[in-house]
């Protein structure tokens, strides 16, 4: 068999980064709030690093599929989200990425894609991550919970939304973030139940990959590409002998 072409490898490349991607994003969901079952997806998460070290290798000579694009930043977003736990002491804070800063990379990404983000579920979303990142992190990551709340975009009327969201969580919080009155960290605990967290942003995250398109393998592997019948797809196949 003669040698592929390095714009067909690229191609193909592609075309498994972006299966490998959805499918790393479905598996990490599925891990959420479960930090200790991480290590049994480690491996895909690596496989996605790998591929997209190996796209940059080929130099291309056009953008990252844009839907692809959006999809690495997902998963980007949400494997650092599953790593997250709350910082227990300081010995372990070396290589620790705050949910502060994963909310701000929340808050930027669904703003640089807001044509594919529900407005209200996004701020709603990025609120209540914030009210955790008050009460997990107030005192040890101040910058990155500074830029969390001091986030604003260029839109009154985005920006009149997120007031909004962050209100509805502030209320439950003490000063000097919040408007509450003291509270203990169990009381706290039950107004701020981590696994609601975590089923809004599973929610969020899934419904977002349905949006998105999916895989090339996996609409081949359904018999019917995007835009095509299933009998043109059929022809596809054939063609290509795939």
């Amino acid at each position: 068999m003669a040698e592929r072409t390095p714009n067909i490898r690229a191609e193909v490349d592609l075309m498994i980064l972006d299966y490998l991607v959805c499918l790393a994003v479905s598996r990490l969901l599925a891990v959420v709030g479960n930090s200790h079952m991480f290590s049994d997806v480690e491996w895909l998460v690596q496989s996605v690093e790998t591929f997209h070290s190996i796209i940059e290798g080929h130099q291309l000579e056009y953008a990252l599929p844009s839907d692809l694009d959006l999809k690495l930043q997902i998963f980007h977003i949400v494997n650092s989200y599953c790593r997250y736990t709350p910082p227990s002491d300081c010995r372990h804070l070396l290589n620790f990425t705050p949910l502060s800063h994963i909310a701000v990379e929340f808050m930027q990404f669904c703003y640089a894609s807001i044509e594919h983000v529900s407005r209200t579920r996004w701020f709603d979303l990025g609120a209540h991550i914030m009210a955790h990142a008050i009460l997990e992190e107030k005192d040890r990551f101040p910058e990155p919970l500074r830029r969390l709340c001091s986030w604003t975009t260029d839109d009154d009327e985005l920006n009149a939304y997120w007031e909004v969201s962050c209100g509805m969580f502030l209320e439950h919080i003490p000063p000097p973030y919040g408007t509450a009155a003291p509270a203990s960290r169990e009381e706290l605990d039950r107004i701020f139940d981590v696994q609601l967290l975590h089923d809004r942003f599973t929610g969020f995250v899934e419904d977002l990959m349905e949006v998105l398109d999916a895989p090339l393998l996996v609409q081949l592997e359904q018999g019917q590409l995007i835009g095509l019948t299933r009998e043109e797809t059929q022809r596809v196949i054939e063609a290509c002998r795939f």
